[in-house]
């Protein structure tokens, strides 16, 4: 199946780029295993619901915030963390294309292997949580008129562009 969509995108790519359209120029790059992407509030039940799929505790749940990264979770042999830098550099895993959101990004991803996960097919990425304000805490543009003048402010707030990262794994 994944050739076959490997394919397609191929296929589709020339009249994309000819109509200027939606898909990354370099989105034919796919990762290493498919992955579901989790987006959503603090407390929003992100945490819980990965580990109900995994059926075990992988992330750690909780009312108040928990972690402020992004964590690709993949199944594997034995359980293994690796930091952003090592997720990063990773060619065979396909978050290379991080990089370009800076070091802040990088030192806010990682990755966890986990044996004994029921899913063996594809990977769980969870996101920090949006907090309820975007414009002063999460990063995402408010709609309001009125905060568009500190809309560049808001992108950077947690030190790199976190809606350009949700669009970047979002188009994968």
């Amino acid at each position: 199946i994944l050739n076959q969509c490997s394919e397609l995108h191929s296929s589709i790519m020339p009249f994309n780029t000819s109509l200027q359209g939606p898909l990354a120029k370099n989105s034919d790059k796919g990762t290493s295993l498919p992955f579901v992407f989790l987006v959503g509030n603090h407390s929003s039940g992100k945490s819980s619901f990965i580990n109900y799929v995994l059926g075990r505790s992988v992330q750690t749940a909780g009312v108040a915030p928990t972690d402020d990264c992004f964590t690709v979770i993949a199944p594997g042999p034995k359980d293994v963390d690796q930091d952003g830098p090592a997720l990063v550099g990773d060619p065979d895993i396909g978050f290379e294309g991080l990089r370009q959101f800076g070091p802040t990004l990088i030192h806010h991803t990682q990755l966890k292997v986990r044996d004994g996960i029921r899913n063996q097919d594809f990977m769980i990425i969870d996101s920090p949580g949006m907090i309820d304000s975007p414009v002063n805490y999460g990063g995402m543009v408010s709609n309001n008129s009125k905060d568009r003048s500190s809309t560049s402010s808001a992108i950077m707030d947690r030190g790199y562009d976190f809606q350009g990262v949700v669009r970047w794994m979002a188009e994968r």
